[in-house]
C-alpha cells in the first residue's frame, strides 16, 4: 500500500502530466488545421483556452493569487461557452439547440452569482454544472448519430469522439469529487485528484483522436429547422 507521501507524489505527478498533455492535441491542431471543417476549427480553440488557464494557474497561483478559484470557475464557464458554440452547429433539432443555449447561459450567469456569494461553492457548482450539461449534450449528439443510417464509422467522426471523451471525463470527475462528501481520510481525498487526472488524460486522448481523424467531408452542419418535421 502506498504511503501518504507516495500517494500525494503520484497525484501531483498525474495532475501535472494531465495539464501538460494539452500540448499533444495542440500540436495536432497546428499540423492538421487545414483539414478541419469550420465546426472542428471552432472546437480547436479549446486547446488554447485550456493552455491559457493552465499557464495562468502556474504563473499566478500561489505567487500572486491567494486562491485559484476564479481561474477554475472561469475555465469551466469558458468550456461550456465554447462547446455550446460547437454543438449548436451539429445538433439537428432546433429545440435542442435552443435548450443548450438557455442552459449554457444559465450555467454561466448562475456561476458568477454563486461565486460572488461564496468562492468555493461557486467553483464546485461550476464543475458539477459543466459536467452535467456537457454530458447531456454529448448524449444528445450520440443519440442523433446512432439514429441515422451510418455514412461513416463513428470512430472517425470528430464530434462523436469528443462526445465519448466528455462522457468519460464527466463520469470520472463527478465520481472523484463525490469523495468530498463520502469520505474524510487523507488517502481518499488524494485519490480524488488521481481520478481527476486520469479523467482529464482520457478526455485529451479522445480530443487528440478527434483532431487526427477530422476530414473536411465527414461532418455536416445542422439541418434547417424547417426540414425537421419529424422532430
Amino acid at each position: 500500500m502506498l504511503t501518504k507521501e507516495q500517494l500525494n507524489a503520484l497525484s501531483m505527478a498525474l495532475m501535472h502530466t494531465m495539464q501538460a498533455s494539452i500540448v499533444i492535441p495542440m500540436a495536432v491542431v497546428w499540423l492538421r488545421r487545414k483539414h478541419f471543417l469550420p465546426t472542428v476549427k471552432l472546437l480547436s480553440n479549446y486547446v488554447y483556452i485550456s493552455t491559457f488557464f493552465v499557464v495562468a494557474m502556474t504563473v499566478l497561483y500561489p505567487a500572486y493569487l491567494s486562491t485559484n478559484w476564479w481561474l477554475l470557475a472561469g475555465f469551466n464557464c469558458c468550456k461550456v461557452g465554447l462547446f455550446w458554440a460547437v454543438y449548436r452547429q451539429v445538433l439537428d433539432a432546433a429545440w435542442q439547440r435552443r435548450l443548450l443555449g438557455v442552459a449554457s447561459a444559465f450555467m454561466v450567469l448562475s456561476t458568477v452569482g454563486l461565486y460572488w456569494y461564496n468562492g468555493a461553492l461557486g467553483v464546485a457548482y461550476a464543475r458539477i454544472m459543466q459536467c452535467a450539461l456537457l454530458a447531456a449534450v454529448a448524449m444528445a449528439y450520440l443519440e442523433q448519430k446512432m439514429s441515422r443510417a451510418p455514412t461513416l464509422r463513428l470512430w472517425h467522426d470528430p464530434l462523436w469522439l469528443l462526445s465519448v471523451g466528455q462522457l468519460v471525463y464527466s463520469a470520472g470527475t463527478v465520481t472523484a469529487f463525490s469523495q468530498d462528501y463520502l469520505t474524510v481520510t487523507i488517502y481518499d481525498q488524494t485519490w480524488k485528484y488521481v481520478m481527476v487526472a486520469l479523467s482529464g488524460l482520457a478526455f485529451n486522448w479522445f480530443l487528440t483522436l478527434a483532431f487526427l481523424r477530422a476530414k473536411r467531408e465527414l461532418l455536416a452542419p445542422a439541418q434547417p429547422s424547417s426540414q425537421l418535421a419529424t422532430y
